[in-house]
């Protein structure tokens, strides 16, 4: 347990917060650099976003080698939570039912990442 609050939580978080700010310059790009309309970005950003999610769940259980459900399960609430805190402090509103239904399901996906991630081979040494 104190494996999965020392490091593996962050390792997960921090991949996932690269990971969304690489994707958020991709879609920059795009939306300048192409004709792309609002509707094929919005269903380009929830498959990105549960799929960055699941990645980091998967690398956070990955690190830490046991328990990938609640690692990646931790790793996404964490998330999800500092979504909710910028939401609930910079937009200055409160959380929507469908809000919460995309945060759920950011939390699944975090969560099924994990526990793919803690049965990804391993490497071996040989000595």
């Amino acid at each position: 347990m104190k494996k999965l609050l020392s490091g593996v939580l962050g390792y997960g978080v921090g991949s996932i917060f690269i990971l969304m700010i690489v994707f958020a310059g991709v879609l920059a790009l795009l939306l300048r650099f192409t004709g792309m309309e609002y509707e094929t970005l919005n269903q380009l950003a929830l498959v990105a976003g549960i799929s960055i999610l699941a990645i980091g769940g998967m690398l956070a259980a990955y690190k830490g080698e046991q328990k990938g459900w609640l690692s990646g399960g931790m790793t996404g609430l964490i998330f999800v939570s500092a979504m909710i805190l910028f939401q609930i402090i910079f937009e200055n509103s409160w959380v929507s039912l469908p809000q919460l239904s995309y945060f759920g399901g950011l939390v699944l996906a975090a969560w099924l990442g994990g526990m793919i991630g803690v049965n990804l081979p391993r490497k071996t040494v040989r000595r």
